[in-house]
């Protein structure tokens, strides 16, 4: 019967017992997982700081976001002047990748010019490679290995041969000052003078004849001013740093819907409205163009070259264009527009130079490259407008190739490395009171002799294998630029209206948009 097996029967389940036990066992597996959840950060963040204790020390980062908040993301040069004088010539920032700057001249020298062949490379970053070039791994600043050295033998001989630093490019180079002069001195209202397009064109028309085989005449530009209004609204998609460094940082946000947007969608759409302006002038330049021809510019003297070039070719064509156009139409013509702002700030400074001119090649000429050896006060006004102006908060990066020693501190293959020539030039003990706008500081007793250690230290197109390509036509620029505006024009700041030196926020330091008084001496 039932009842006498009852007691082999299963006993009923004690419900409360039952929960008891699987609230014990959940808390216990909770527990768990929260400890090995706590063990995984602990060992996670002792590893970060084992990886980051490698480079060069810097100001201690933060787990995994490394010194990000430490930015000043709209005036990065703020936040490396501060750091560079807190550290000791050589740092290591993370964002969160590692980024080492060298702000002593001698280790900037070891680094770039002793051990030159390490750090030849350029970061293989997807915004820098896809966003802010051409086409990866094209032209000539941002490419890499073999690419970038025939990119840049090619690049470099072509110049050469158009003139670089000869006379045919500085006869362009004064061609085009002589109509920058004469259109300056047709304009009817001489007491308000916006200076930035007449300085725009005319640099724009070296590097367009050099490039493409024609210049613009300064009433009729649009394409030019097309073109710069694209480069500004890129500048000012920069002035706030943060979402670069982000994108950099971080590559899984550009995929992410909004934030892929801010982190590389509108660097690589600014960086194509750019790109159009040069992709129309080389097809311009080659539409009706025979190889078998003569060259009258670079496009076609490079499309020479592709025959049988295992590198050159067109895409490696328009970014060379690119590179040239972007980097050495820019930089000139900041700093020329700075140099209208600082020389109307101190006329003494202008007159001086003024009298220096008007003594070698007289009034109504326009000097030489050769009459600068007997204009060493020129000269000295050329070198401290660059130092002074400074208008690159970063320079392009470098990256190592191999593993290297500086210092004692061993740099990791892929390091990115920056020379950070902004400091350099503004806080150098070197130059005595940086802060003053002084070109004397670079001439000896005798008023005639620069000061080698000074000229040396003064780079603003970098130094070792990777400075900068346009190098040759940028000084006749600027020395031509300056002699010849001042030799022709006294310039002053308006009645009522002093000069804002502040910049606006971006990766180039530009003036903020001022009108001068201009009058024909």
């Amino acid at each position: 019967q039932p009842f006498l097996f009852s007691r082999y029967l299963p006993k009923p389940i004690n419900k409360k017992a039952f929960a008891d036990l699987f609230s014990f066992l959940s808390r216990a597996m909770l527990a768990l997982l929260l400890l090995a959840g706590i063990s995984a950060l602990i060992y996670s963040i002792i590893r970060y700081y084992q990886h980051t204790a490698k480079y060069p020390k810097g100001p201690r980062p933060l787990p995994f976001i490394g010194n990000l908040l430490q930015f000043d993301f709209k005036q990065q040069y703020k936040t490396f002047t501060r750091l560079g004088k807190e550290q000791n010539g050589m740092y290591t920032l993370f964002a969160p990748f590692p980024y080492v700057q060298i702000t002593d001249f001698e280790i900037i020298k070891e680094a770039f010019v002793d051990k030159g062949e390490d750090f030849v490379g350029r970061p293989n970053n997807k915004i820098i490679t896809e966003a802010f070039s051409f086409a990866p791994n094209a032209g000539v600043i941002h490419s890499n290995g073999d690419n970038w050295r025939e990119q840049r033998r090619a690049a470099i001989t072509i110049l050469r041969d158009f003139g670089m630093g000869k006379n045919l490019m500085e006869e362009q180079v004064r061609s085009s000052i002589a109509e920058y002069l004469e259109h300056l001195s047709s304009v009817e209202d001489k007491d308000n003078v916006d200076m930035r397009w007449p300085v725009q064109v005319m640099v724009a028309n070296i590097i367009n004849e050099a490039l493409f085989g024609y210049r613009y005449k300064h009433r009729d530009c649009q394409p030019l001013m097309n073109y710069v209004e694209d480069f500004n609204d890129m500048i000012e998609s920069l002035a706030d740093s943060k979402w670069m460094l982000l994108g950099m940082g971080f590559p899984f946000l550009h995929k992410l819907p909004i934030l892929g947007w801010y982190t590389f969608g509108q660097f690589k759409h600014g960086m194509e409205r750019i790109n159009r302006y040069i992709v129309e002038n080389v097809e311009r330049a080659l539409k009706d163009y025979n190889v078998e021809d003569e060259p009258t510019c670079f496009v076609q003297a490079y499309k020479q070259r592709m025959e049988g070039s295992d590198y050159l070719d067109k895409t490696n064509l328009m970014g060379s264009c690119s590179d040239f156009f972007l980097a050495g139409q820019e930089t000139t013509t900041t700093t020329l527009r700075w140099a209208m702002l600082i020389f109307a700030k101190h006329p003494e400074i202008q007159e001086k130079l003024r009298e220096e001119v008007h003594r070698v090649v007289g009034k109504d000429h326009i000097p030489f490259m050769a009459d600068q050896q007997k204009m060493p006060y020129a000269r000295a006004c050329v070198l401290e407008l660059q130092r002074f102006a400074n208008i690159l908060q970063t320079n392009v990066q470098r990256t190592a190739v191999r593993d290297v020693e500086i210092r004692g501190h061993l740099i990791p293959k892929d390091t990115w490395i920056n020379a950070d020539i902004h400091y350099l030039m503004a806080n150098d003990p070197f130059f005595e009171n940086p802060e003053e706008f002084r070109p004397e500081r670079y001439l000896a007793e005798d008023g005639k002799t620069l000061l080698r250690d000074l000229v040396e230290r003064t780079i603003p197109f970098s130094i070792g294998k990777r400075v900068c390509a346009g190098e040759g036509i940028a000084r006749v620029e600027l020395f031509l630029g300056l002699t010849s505006t001042f030799s022709h024009f006294c310039i002053s700041p308006r009645p009522g209206y002093p000069i804002d030196f502040e910049p606006k926020p971006g990766q180039i330091l530009l003036p903020k948009p001022q009108k001068l008084r201009i009058q024909k001496v």
